[in-house]
């Protein structure tokens, strides 16, 4: 009977630290489970950091070159201002109807239109862009160059 009872204190003891063993499986299991989420959740936030990095870099450079183009049609719009007048004050000087010089006029006209709806439309961009990236929380690189250069 000693033999039985120590057979059945050693299964009983067999039964115990096999659900000890079993429960600190279970907590190394959950542990792991943990640290893989933490280290998920790490990557996808670092992804994302780049993400919003990269669009920044995007818009930022197409702000830059937007304004690039701007200046540049400026510039063009404010020589073909001045074209613009010499031609107006050679009809007034020479009171001519010449036909070539009304021509002149009326392209320069219609260039000065153009690039006024050019100016219109990229200051319209910029600041579709701009608002995008402030919406995104972030602060815009540069400000916006209003007409006549002043930010």
């Amino acid at each position: 009977m000693g033999a039985a009872l120590a057979l059945i204190g050693t299964v009983l003891g067999g039964i115990v630290a096999g659900r000890a063993a079993v429960k600190a499986n279970r907590v190394t299991a959950q542990s792991a489970e943990r640290v893989a989420e933490q280290n998920a959740a790490a990557e996808r936030a670092r992804v994302e950091s780049e993400a919003f990095s990269r669009a920044r870099e995007i818009y930022d450079h197409a702000i830059t070159e937007l304004r690039e183009e701007l200046e540049r049609v400026r510039t063009q719009y404010e020589r073909t201002q001045e074209q613009l007048d010499k031609i107006s004050e050679k009809l007034l000087t020479e009171r001519s109807s010449s036909q070539e010089v009304r021509d002149q006029l009326h392209q320069a006209q219609r260039e000065m239109h153009e690039m006024s709806s050019r100016i219109e439309y990229m200051e319209r961009v910029i600041a579709h862009l701009r608002k995008q990236i402030i919406t995104a929380g972030l602060d815009p690189a540069e400000h916006i160059i209003h007409r006549g250069g002043a930010p």
